[in-house]
């Protein structure tokens, strides 16, 4: 993509969602604030159409709780509207609902009347809003201190001469302590928000980079965000890549003098707001926290998204950043879900650089595989041909009848030519194209065929079994005989070849002997390059002995594959 592409500012389309969806999903700030909008209206309302309501200090009851009534709506109105303050009051606003619960005891317990209280509702509320917003040890906490503050009211009432129903104040603090175990126990139970798994799609870029204008979409998606952008720095790359949707910024390869590639990127996941210095950043799992502070992020100020949500990833060829903006209701809920999302992306990333690597390990055998059969077939065969008319030649001039070596050469190449289409076949259809057979049907009529075309005398011993070769092994087996004798006519001269196969414990011994000049130094020598690399990629041995009466080569071949 050229350094200066720019993408038209086109936001995401909208989503098809519902009403509920679309104000409440992932929004727990919202949620609460609409449950305790709830119970405190009720509460209001049960206590205003009960004439013995409230038992006691009547003015004092219906001050606090309209106070609460309408500290709820503007609460609510917080929810709608600001992430920050939502966050940010969530302290404060919990210890509120504990004193009103706490209140609210003092003002409608009595033993004549036994009040449909909602001290049982208000108590789940308080447990639930400390589960969603903070974790289990919070809501540990909660129900600690607010059945032990229950207790102590109750006991400070009864002290004051205040007549109770001990018993049914006594079965209320059971209820709430069985209760508290179960929300702590859902708490300390409750998993992580889920989002869709980013499918990277098939097959690598031709540019040889991550999937990135799909992973914004993806992001944009999962978040609800109207406009977004991607930023990839390559680890072995001095520029920064970049993506973007409805943000109108340059995009493509970026030089270093844009935005560097060793360019601080958000540490973690946050909601960020750049005009008020404002930020709700990831700490750990389900928990967010509010910092107030300059936000340091090159890539947002580069994009000019002074609000929205940052999301920081890592794969292991590199690092990158998602921006994300224009969220309808985002909240503290999209902190965690963009952790999730980056979490998502940089995975899919390795799988992506996974399958490259095997990709290209693939291609490498399968070249080093052509390399080695075009070796084994086509060079040694022009280079027999080379030899044969180079005696032709020795022959025509020494007077000879060259007819029959013509005809010779000439089955030799339609040989050749069989082989070399076999192998075409191999190469369009894989192994099943080549059959299994035993010796008779596969090795004999090939040693046969090189035995005429090197002139030379060739023997084979199987010692009177017969020896299954399963198709995916003949092709290689084959093309290791056709080497090795090639090798002694070519470079040790030999005019006599013999071949030994059996079959022992699962693997094929294979022995190739002739008396040729053996290899040119003392010892274990230079192994052969070809044969050598076949033998390895079929898990199998090679055992060379060499002196000037010829060479002795040992195969030993797994007849399974792994």
């Amino acid at each position: 993509m050229p350094d200066s592409d720019i993408i038209p500012a086109v936001r995401a389309e909208p989503h098809d969602k519902s009403f509920l969806e679309r104000n409440f999903e992932h929004r727990s700030g919202r949620i609460i604030a609409l449950c305790r909008m709830v119970l405190a209206a009720v509460f209001w309302l049960a206590l205003l159409v009960d004439p013995d309501q409230p038992v006691r200090s009547s003015a004092a009851g219906y001050l606090l709780l309209s106070a609460y009534l309408v500290l709820a709506a503007v609460l609510m109105a917080v929810a709608w509207r600001s992430w920050w303050w939502d966050r940010w009051l969530a302290g404060p606003v919990h210890l509120a609902d504990i004193f009103v619960f706490l209140a609210a005891v003092y003002f409608t317990e009595s033993t004549n009347d036994d009040f449909t209280s909602p001290f049982l509702a208000f108590f789940a509320f308080l447990m639930l809003s400390a589960t969603i917003r903070w974790d289990w040890r919070v809501t540990g906490l909660t129900g600690l201190a607010v059945t032990a503050l229950y207790l102590l009211v109750g006991l400070a009432m009864g002290w004051s001469g205040i007549d109770l129903d001990f018993l049914r104040f006594g079965r209320r603090v059971v209820y709430m302590a069985v209760l508290a175990l179960v929300l702590i126990w859902f708490g300390l139970q409750r998993r992580e928000q889920h989002v869709e798994r980013f499918v990277e799609p098939p097959g690598g870029a031709d540019d040889g980079l991550p999937p990135l204008d799909e992973a914004l979409r993806y992001a944009m998606t999962q978040s609800g965000a109207q406009v977004g952008a991607i930023a990839w720095a390559d680890e072995e790359e001095p520029h920064v890549e970049v993506r973007a949707i409805g943000l109108d910024c340059t995009t493509g390869r970026l030089s270093p003098a844009v935005l560097p590639p060793d360019a601080p990127f958000a540490r973690s996941a946050r909601l960020f707001d750049a005009r008020r210095n404002r930020s709700l950043r990831f700490r750990r799992q389900y928990q967010c926290v509010p910092v107030i502070g300059p936000i340091e992020d090159p890539f947002a100020a580069y994009c000019s998204l002074a609000e929205g949500l940052s999301l920081p990833f890592k794969a292991v060829t590199g690092r990158g950043e998602i921006l994300l903006g224009e969220i309808d209701g985002a909240c503290a809920d999209h902190v965690e879900i963009g952790a999730l999302i980056a979490r998502e992306v940089g995975a899919g990333f390795d799988r992506q650089a996974t399958l490259t690597l095997v990709r290209e390990g693939a291609l490498t055998r399968m070249r080093d595989a052509l390399a080695r059969d075009l070796h084994d077939t086509i060079a040694q065969s022009l280079a027999g041909v080379s030899l044969r008319l180079e005696g032709l030649r020795t022959w025509i001039s020494a007077g000879g009848d060259p007819e029959a070596e013509i005809q010779a050469i000439k089955a030799a190449l339609r040989a050749e030519q069989g082989q070399v289409r076999g192998m075409i076949d191999r190469l369009r259809l894989g192994d099943n194209v080549v059959p299994d057979s035993g010796v008779a049907g596969s090795i004999a009529p090939l040693l046969s065929d090189l035995a005429g075309y090197w002139g030379i005398s060739a023997s084979l011993d199987t010692g009177g079994a017969e020896i299954n070769i399963p198709g995916w092994l003949r092709h290689e087996l084959r093309q290791l005989l056709r080497e090795a004798v090639a090798n002694a006519v070519r470079h040790g001269a030999a005019s006599q070849i013999s071949i030994a196969i059996a079959e022992e414990a699962g693997m094929l011994e294979l022995t190739i002997a002739d008396n040729g000049t053996g290899f040119p130094e003392a010892g274990p020598g230079p192994r052969p390059r070809s044969i050598s690399e076949r033998i390895a990629g079929l898990r199998g041995a090679l055992d060379i002995q060499s002196s000037a009466r010829g060479a002795m080569l040992r195969f030993s071949l797994p007849l399974e594959r792994e």
